[in-house]
């Protein structure tokens, strides 16, 4: 690891001397070409921020301190990068500057697009933004806190460099709407601006160096089902033919008739290698049905299935592959209908979270449940995957592992459920259950944003054309979702 140290934008490390920062940067990675770069302001904590790194057994990642960058960027970006928990290594590509960690290859493959930049929280955001959705892995580290802010025009200027032409207006009205500002000049300078963008040799990043491969790979599978025997059957004979089979196979068939009975009757018909612990309930929900599962399970690794799914017989072998390569503790699998197509080949941070095609470890699991809020309603793997963030770990996507995904067409919701808001005259906008997962997540302007969005997204949809009209009537939709979001409840029992 090579150490740049500056003060007030200028390089004092030898042979830098008074270069600025982001110049001595890019003649640094020319030198080291195969080592990790630190840069750091002059009087930071370096080993707190060292021995917050994880092993870096390849070229792919990307760490700053602490920084929020500015909150505004929540009238932009609905995601889980901005939310941010300063006591863990969380997964954004925000950064700061006091100190950051970079690969030299990593500094050399911007230097077409990047290398003109003068501006060094500019410089490092920039390349965290576009980089992230290729495959660098971007983390802030719980040290050196800083709130270091865009100026109001370098934020519109990265708007319309790294979003969407639409977003600089949509950061216009919400400044104007909620803020009562009218930063005409910035909007205005901020069209000319053209888009970056961020070509790099990602698959020579992400080449894993050689590390220890010994893990203990024991796992149990987790399924939830509902009246889909034919489906299931097929799951457990795929994951019967893995060269390593689970520990546990733990299924929880639901059906809302208290007079039923169970119709997974093929479960004695053969030979499984694996124990199988199977509950009947009359209580649906998948999320009281994964939570349950999960408690019953002891293995070091839990995979979340559904019941309709079909994986290859080497789907073990990629799996235990890919976990001792990249030492992740939850990655998420390419899940596809038949004749889809896997657009994505290298891994990366997911933004969201497959409560049906990932496997997490039992470190996750321990810190994190399926929010019964949610339930029968939608958003309980995407809050999951932002508890799972919350917790200090990371959402890994995968697509090279892949299953297959039947969409059954008995399945999802069997039987519609009933809530309290269905008799309400104003219907909710968004759902209650959306409302209540982005007011748990989300910072107060990603919502503000997410209402705006939402107030243009559906004026097409709506019967009622007269704009201060449909305005007064999107006004109350939204109150009813707020108030119905605050009644589901957070601390219902598995």
């Amino acid at each position: 690891m090579i150490y740049l140290l500056y003060h007030n934008g200028m390089a004092i490390t030898r042979g830098y001397e008074g270069l600025p920062i982001v110049e001595a940067i890019y003649k640094c990675a020319q030198v080291n070409p195969d080592d990790y770069l630190l840069v750091h302001e002059k009087h930071v904590d370096v080993d707190t921020f060292k021995e917050s790194l994880p092993e870096l057994h390849h070229q792919a990642y990307f760490f700053s301190n602490y920084n929020h960058t500015h909150e505004d960027f929540g009238y932009v970006e609905d995601g889980p990068f901005l939310n941010i928990n300063k006591k863990v290594r969380y997964p954004t590509w925000l950064k700061g500057t006091a100190i950051v960690c970079i690969h030299a290859k990593l500094v050399t493959m911007t230097a077409i697009t990047h290398a003109s930049e003068k501006d060094y929280l500019y410089w490092l955001n920039s390349i965290g933004r576009l980089s992230r959705p290729l495959g660098v892995l971007n983390y802030q580290i719980p040290t050196a806190i800083q709130n270091e802010e865009f100026k109001e025009k370098d934020l519109y200027r990265f708007v319309k460099q790294h979003y969407k032409t639409s977003w600089v207006f949509i950061l216009f009205l919400c400044h104007l709407w909620y803020e009562k500002r009218f930063p005409i000049s910035s909007f205005i300078k901020a069209l000319f601006y053209k888009k970056k963008h961020l070509k790099i040799q990602i698959q020579e990043l992400q080449k894993n160096r050689e590390v220890d491969t010994t893990i203990n790979f024991d796992y149990d599978v987790v399924i939830p089902t509902m009246g889909r025997p034919n489906y299931l059957k097929k799951v457990m004979e795929d994951l019967n033919e893995q060269r390593f089979t689970p520990n546990k196979l733990i299924i929880i068939e639901q059906n809302a008739d208290v007079n039923a009975t169970s119709s997974l009757d093929f479960m004695e018909e053969k030979r499984w290698h694996f124990e199988i612990i199977h509950e009947f309930t009359s209580i649906t929900g998948a999320c009281r049905a994964r939570n349950r599962a999960i408690s019953l399970s002891n293995a070091s690794w839990i995979l979340l299935f559904d019941d309709d799914v079909r994986v290859q017989k080497d789907f073990s072998d990629k799996m235990l592959g890919f976990i001792n390569e990249r030492k992740e503790k939850c990655i998420t699998f390419s899940c596809l209908q038949k004749g889809e197509q896997e657009r994505q080949h290298t891994f990366k941070q997911w933004e969201s979270f497959g409560s049906g095609c990932s496997i997490v470890h039992r470190e996750i699991v321990e810190r994190c449940k399926f929010d019964m809020a949610l339930e029968h309603g939608y958003g309980e793997d995407v809050d999951y995957g932002m508890q799972i963030r919350q917790a200090g770990f990371d959402v890994i996507y995968a697509p090279q592992i892949q299953l297959l995904h039947l969409k059954a067409p008995v399945g999802g919701f069997r039987k519609p459920h009933f809530f309290p808001w269905k008799e309400d005259e104003v219907q909710p906008k968004p759902s209650p259950q959306i409302m209540y997962h982005r007011k748990k997540n989300y910072t107060a302007k990603q919502l503000l944003g997410y209402k705006v969005t939402l107030f243009i997204k559906f004026y097409k949809d709506y019967s009622i054309k007269n704009p201060i009209s449909y305005y007064k009537y999107f006004k109350k939709a939204w109150n009813k979702s707020m108030y119905w979001s605050q009644k589901l409840a957070p601390d219902a029992k598995v």
